[in-house]
């Protein structure tokens, strides 16, 4: 059985491929507009991948400093910012193909 946060940073893996594809697909087949004013901003500095990955490292501080802060172990900081972070990068992922599809404004 897989520890927990194992599973997490599957999750991670998995949700940051699908978002930096679907953002790709997104941004080839049209007028795409990064959600994030900070994702933005970093894409627009250091490229699509690089700007993506530093946007998901900011979303991993937001979500562990709280969890450290109120006295969460290394090992479930660490878990909560893994599975938060790639639970919304399915969720972008998911997103993005609305978005390609037409289904999305």
């Amino acid at each position: 059985m897989p520890s927990r946060l194992a599973a997490a940073v599957a999750l991670l893996s998995v949700g940051a491929v699908a978002d930096i594809a679907s953002t790709y697909v997104a941004i080839s087949g049209g007028q795409y507009v990064e959600g994030s004013p900070v994702g933005a901003t970093l894409i627009a500095a250091f490229g699509l991948v690089p700007g993506m990955l530093l946007t998901k490292a900011a979303g991993m501080v937001l979500i562990g400093i709280p969890v450290a802060v109120a006295g969460g172990t290394r090992r479930l900081v660490a878990t909560l910012m893994c599975a938060g972070v790639g639970v919304l990068s399915l969720a972008t992922a998911v997103r993005n193909v609305l978005f390609v599809a037409g289904v999305w404004p």
